[in-house]
């Protein structure tokens, strides 16, 4: 605690505020006591965000100003690769991994478009949860880049998707009931595509905390494994199995336990594989739910 006689020092901002716990080697606190930024995590290498922000006052900017630093951004994603390859190597695993960011986290255009551009290489995609964010990422996106179709899909969002791939681009919707499945169909044979169609199953697993009544069998997205495989089963009478490419499990947001999360893949590793041995034509499995984080700090 600070005396109220007692002078404010470098240090003292440093451990209330406690930069070096949250700033992840991004920011730091210079001995100037300013705000440093380091986008590529190198100490030598840092932005005094006091200084900046003064000299685009000096140009006439007016305070709030928003800083974006495309650098932070290509080293997370950069990192977000680079844990999977090596866990990937780890355990001798023989697929590959691609990370879908959706865009209704950060819809800004400047974002996105790094995220293209600093994702390529790696074989990251895009996931649209509305028929707007899906005009928006056709228009952005290469043929390689992949991109998953979520949410709420009426025939509007299911056509623009087979037209979508009519162009050349490498769309999945995401079927969540079954009627989803029937405007596929419906709309791939107008178009005149062989679709690619995922399938969300809701698996016995459950999160915990306060999303998770988005999984478990209760949850009201997704199909129960009997509906899924009553869906293959439509498919295969159209000699269209190899259509089934993405199998999807959402086990909930903001979970703190990893066991729960082991639970869930196990189960739905063993759902692929049936799929699979029936004749599904399988190569996603998508899981949901976003990356692990330490929410409660343990």
């Amino acid at each position: 605690m600070i005396e109220p006689n007692q002078a404010w020092t470098i240090a003292d901002a440093v451990d209330l505020y406690e930069v070096q716990r949250w700033g992840k080697d991004y920011f730091s606190v210079g001995e100037n006591g300013h705000l440093f930024v380091h986008p590529d995590r190198r100490r030598d290498r840092g932005i005094d965000l006091k200084e900046l922000v003064d000299r685009l006052q000096l140009r006439g900017l007016d305070l709030p100003i928003l800083l974006r630093f495309n650098g932070v951004l290509k080293d997370r994603m950069r990192e977000i690769n680079d844990c999977f390859s090596k866990a990937i190597l780890d355990h001798g695993y023989k697929g590959k991994y691609s990370c879908v960011y959706p865009i209704k986290v950060n819809q800004q255009r400047e974002v996105v478009e790094k995220i293209i551009e600093y994702g390529r290489p790696y074989g990251f995609g895009l996931e649209a949860g509305s028929k707007p964010e899906l005009m928006a990422v056709v228009a952005m996106t290469s043929p390689e880049t992949p991109i998953v179709c979520n949410g709420f899909k009426d025939d509007e969002f299911i056509e623009m998707a087979m037209l979508a791939q009519k162009m050349g681009r490498t769309v999945i919707p995401v079927v969540e009931k079954y009627t989803e499945l029937e405007l596929c169909l419906k709309y791939a044979e107008k178009v005149g595509v062989r679709p690619n169609i995922g399938m969300r199953v809701k698996l016995a697993s459950r999160g915990s905390g306060r999303w998770q009544s988005s999984g478990g069998y209760r949850s009201k997205f997704g199909l129960t494994v009997a509906e899924v495989l009553q869906a293959l089963k439509e498919l295969e009478s159209r000699g269209m199995a190899d259509c089934f490419k993405l199998l999807h499990f959402h086990l909930g947001s903001q979970i703190t336990n990893i066991r729960q999360v082991k639970g869930a893949v196990n189960e739905a590793v063993r759902v692929y594989v049936d799929l699979s041995k029936r004749g599904a034509g399988l190569t996603y499995l998508d899981v949901g739910g976003g990356l692990g984080v330490d929410y409660d700090g343990s």
